[in-house]
């Protein structure tokens, strides 16, 4: 450790310290490697305790400010980094305590030593923590002191999460067991063309922004060595998320996992009451040809709220997730989705509904995908399946109008008569209904599990459909 420091003040009889224009850097004492730099326009000691340091047991003071710290960690380092308990605590029984710390427009930027980037930034970091303890038992915890009433605030947040997606947040707030994360932004590093030529195997590019992000009551620590976040509520402002694939590079033939058993398996325990999402946005697009426009669908004016969200031991709760949204902006869908994370099978159950939908809104999505067109008009559909990580089944009612799908040309340029004249022969437009209007269809699909699970709901209600316009219509 190398410390200088331009000046020193102390008044033994008040117990101050303080030094000016300090430098601080880390290193290894073999190898000379850079571990940590710092440097600081002041900090200021106050109250320390004399009289509990000589007699007793314990090395305290009243407060602790630092002013403008700067510090710079560097990540990855294949040299052996130091073992702070062995420094500070061996050999000592001494308890350290400290009313107050005091942070004060801090930076924290975490640096991967071998390509010298940025991993982490936290800008105008303020801090105040009281009541700090620790020992040479608490040193030994993943977090090495107990504390009292804290708050938190930084500025401009940047997180480099992997090779391609990055996360910067304009500003956040901690006070008591509230969290606030203002001007939210996760998005690819690259622009489309790039990014495609980046890839070995699909993936997909992101933009989402996020208004604001707030969490109450707020818990969060470790138990034994495994980290926990408890939170009675979160609300998510206007998302806006764009989502992108491209369908010319090659599959991801991974296996796939359902969102039940993503939230069992995480390396974490995870415990929210209620997500609500208020006002959001999604889009979806593909490219599947070269030379050709991205099929895209889009959900508006999304309100959608999410219960019991939560992965810890003992809790056999449902998770509950209801969804509204307008579908290519004008027709209203509904969706309610249940599953239970401990079920090892992923069951699940999903219905849905969607009215007034008008299938020219989606053309361009089905003509890019699915080779198809689609006319006419369907007023009501609803749909429910329950299925696990192996399959599904499932019912669907629907009412429409001179509803029909046209097969177009390999090239998408014009309608291929042929295939269409004999899909129409077996397609039923709508005019056989029961008396309340109505057409009925089953529901079976077999999961592709090298598919997302939007992918395998998609396709439960595409064979519904299908079912629901070549089929009898009637209900068993």
């Amino acid at each position: 450790m190398h410390l200088v420091y331009g000046e020193i003040e102390v008044n033994l009889v008040a117990g101050v310290i303080q030094l000016q224009d300090i430098t601080l850097g880390i290193s290894n004492r073999d190898s000379g490697v850079i571990l940590t730099e710092m440097q600081m326009e002041a900090i200021r000691l106050k109250g320390f305790g004399y009289f509990n340091y000589f007699f007793g047991n314990t090395i305290g003071a009243n407060k602790i400010k630092l002013l403008n710290p700067k510090v710079r960690y560097y990540s990855n380092n294949s040299s052996k980094e130091i073992n702070s308990d062995s420094i500070l605590l061996a050999g000592t029984e001494k308890v350290f305590t400290l009313d107050r710390l005091e942070i004060v427009d801090g930076e924290i930027v975490v640096i991967r030593k071998e390509t010298n980037t940025i991993k982490l930034m936290a800008e105008k970091l303020n801090l105040s923590v009281e009541d700090l303890k620790t020992d040479r038992s608490l040193f030994k915890m993943k977090i090495p002191f107990a504390y009292g009433k804290y708050s938190l605030s930084t500025g401009r947040m940047f997180l480099d999460i992997d090779p391609f997606e990055i996360l910067t947040i304009k500003g956040s707030i901690v006070e008591g067991n509230e969290l606030q994360l203002s001007n939210l932004n996760l998005k690819t590093k690259y622009d489309r063309k790039e990014f495609s030529q980046r890839l070995k195997k699909e993936h997909d590019h992101l933009d989402l922004t996020v208004e604001e992000v707030k969490l109450s009551k707020i818990d969060f620590g470790f138990n034994s060595e495994r980290f926990f976040l408890k939170s009675g509520s979160m609300v998510v402002q206007q998302p806006i998320l764009s989502i992108y694939r491209d369908k010319l590079v090659a599959d991801d033939l991974m296996q796939k996992k359902l969102y039940s058993q993503k939230l069992r398996e995480m390396r974490m325990d995870l415990d929210i009451s209620e997500i609500s999402i208020i006002n959001g946005y999604i889009s979806y697009a593909e490219l599947v040809n070269e030379g050709s426009l991205p099929g895209e669908l889009v959900f508006s004016d999304l309100d959608a709220s999410l219960k019991n969200i939560s992965n810890t031991d003992g809790n056999m709760e449902e998770a509950k997730i209801e969804a509204r949204a307008l579908l290519m902006g004008s027709s209203p869908i509904q969706l309610q989705w249940n599953f239970r994370p401990s079920k090892e099978n992923d069951a699940f159950y999903v219905s849905g509904i969607v009215k007034d939908f008008e299938s020219e809104s989606i053309n361009q999505f089905l003509k890019s995908n699915l080779r198809t067109k689609a006319e006419g008009s369907i007023n009501e559909l609803y749909f429910t399946i329950s299925g696990d990580n192996t399959s599904s089944k499932g019912d669907i009612k629907m009412k429409y109008r001179d509803f029909r799908f046209m097969v177009l040309k390999k090239d998408r340029l014009g309608v291929n008569k042929f295939l269409t004249f004999l899909g129409n022969m077996i397609t039923n437009d709508g005019s056989k209904t029961d008396d309340m209007g109505y057409r009925y269809g089953e529901i079976y699909v077999e999961r592709d599990t090298t598919k997302s699970f939007f992918n395998y709901l998609w396709l439960n209600v595409m064979d519904g459909i299908m079912n629901t316009l070549t089929g009898d219509g009637k209900k068993d």
